[in-house]
């Protein structure tokens, strides 16, 4: 006759086990699957992907310069991340923003001023203004001339370099016409730097807005 042994009784689950003694971590899994915890799960799912898409945008929001907006709501302007801007109106009403020095000290700015326009049409203030800078700066040079009159608004650019105490500088200025007054925007920087600051310059002239926002 076969002996009967008694079964033992089952060891004690071990700590964050399945179902046994401090399993609440996965209590959840063993609960009924009702059709409301599948759509909680999905809708955490779904909000956890759309966190980890929208991460970097805003990211990219934060890393955004800050536009400057004149008090007088004339235009709103966005100078290169980083560069400090002045508005104290020592060189005539507008801004001036600088950017980090180079090795001998020099800094590279965008100088953005503006006046009435009154009856005076773009093309007459823009001759007038280049004649102006060849009497202003020694050894000047245009390395291009631009006219773009059926742009929103129309402007007038030129690049062109000059000499300044023994030294060559690169400068980009632009004049547009809008709202019955003239915004002339000038970038200047040292002529070994320039280069690499031209598309800087450039897409920190196209945020200029006329009027409020």
């Amino acid at each position: 006759m076969k002996e009967q042994y008694a079964k033992a009784p089952p060891p004690p689950s071990p700590p964050f086990a399945k179902g046994g003694q401090g399993g609440l971590l996965f209590a959840w899994e063993d609960a009924p699957r009702s059709a409301t915890g599948r759509w909680v799960r999905r809708l955490l799912a779904a909000l956890v992907c759309l966190g980890l898409f929208l991460l970097p945008l805003f990211g990219w929001l934060a890393a955004e310069p800050t536009p400057y907006r004149d008090p007088g709501g004339l235009f709103a302007f966005t100078p290169p991340e980083g560069w400090a801007t002045d508005d104290s109106g020592h060189m005539g009403p507008g801004l001036i923003a600088k950017g980090p020095a180079d090795a001998a000290g020099v800094e590279p700015l965008i100088h953005l001023t503006h006046e009435a326009a009154g009856i005076v049409t773009l093309d007459v203030r823009w001759q007038t203004l280049l004649g102006q800078m060849r009497f202003d700066f020694e050894r000047l040079r245009y390395l291009s001339l631009e006219e773009h009159e059926e742009a929103k608004p129309p402007y007038m650019q030129a690049l062109y370099s000059y000499g300044r105490a023994d030294q060559e500088f690169v400068a980009l200025s632009r004049l547009v016409l809008s709202g019955g007054r003239f915004y002339h925007l000038t970038a200047v920087a040292p002529a070994e730097a320039f280069t690499p600051l031209h598309p800087v310059f450039l897409a920190a002239f196209d945020t200029l807005r006329i009027g409020k926002p």
